[in-house]
């Protein structure tokens, strides 16, 4: 899976390996999908790992909560942002899915829960914008997405920032499962290439198995 995720990476940085996830997922194989008509680019969003049963991939890794896989957010999250640009015309499924990562994310209990959680947020708002800013016409099923969830972004706009507020929230999640939560798996540790590394082109990150520093 590891592996798996750092080829992607690397893969990710280069231009062609973006424009030709536009290229229509014709063939099909048995793997434990939604039903949709789209791209290799929603396919590379939404596919679930074909290496074990129960290993899931992008939207259903990071939705699993698997400890295991949680030092992968970040390299995921930046090999979706290194190909934004180029997706021409992501699915109503896929769409979905991304917004729905997003309201995970940014729920008070997650992006307080640990340091960190904030920069998972920062990825799918970079995503956003460079799929409006530089494919826009094609996009129409993100954009519905976008002002159907707008209570998202306006959640966001509003974070609570009071201490016994947040202590509140981090408190009431605390009682029930935390499926997304990072806190208490592998503390201090850091995977190879999952941090981004310095803007490379507009709108996108350029990729390295070296250790590069986080967002600020």
């Amino acid at each position: 899976m590891h592996i798996g995720v750092f080829i992607l990476l690397l893969l990710s940085g280069e231009r062609n390996f973006g424009v030709r996830l536009n290229k229509p997922y014709s063939v099909r194989v048995p793997m434990d999908i939604p039903v949709f008509t789209g791209t290799h680019a929603d396919l590379l969003i939404v596919v679930r790992g074909l290496m074990r049963p129960g290993q899931e991939v992008f939207h259903k890794i990071i939705t699993s909560g698997h400890q295991r896989l949680q030092p992968l957010f970040d390299c995921l999250l930046t090999i979706v942002v290194n190909v934004s640009p180029y997706l021409k015309s992501l699915s109503m499924v896929t769409a979905n899915k991304l917004l729905h990562l997003l309201e995970a994310f940014s729920t008070t209990w997650f992006l307080f829960s640990a340091a960190q959680n904030h920069h998972l947020v920062f990825f799918l708002l970079e995503v956003f914008n460079n799929i409006i800013q530089y494919q826009f016409d094609g996009n129409s099923n993100l954009v519905y997405a976008i002002i159907r969830k707008r209570s998202v972004f306006h959640q966001l706009a509003n974070l609570p920032t009071d201490p016994p507020t947040i202590h509140k929230a981090l408190q009431r999640r605390r009682r029930t499962p935390e499926p997304l939560s990072r806190t208490g798996s592998q503390e201090g540790t850091s995977m190879e290439g999952s941090r981004p590394a310095a803007p490379a082109e507009p709108g996108t990150l350029k990729t390295s198995l070296v250790a590069t520093p986080g967002l600020v």
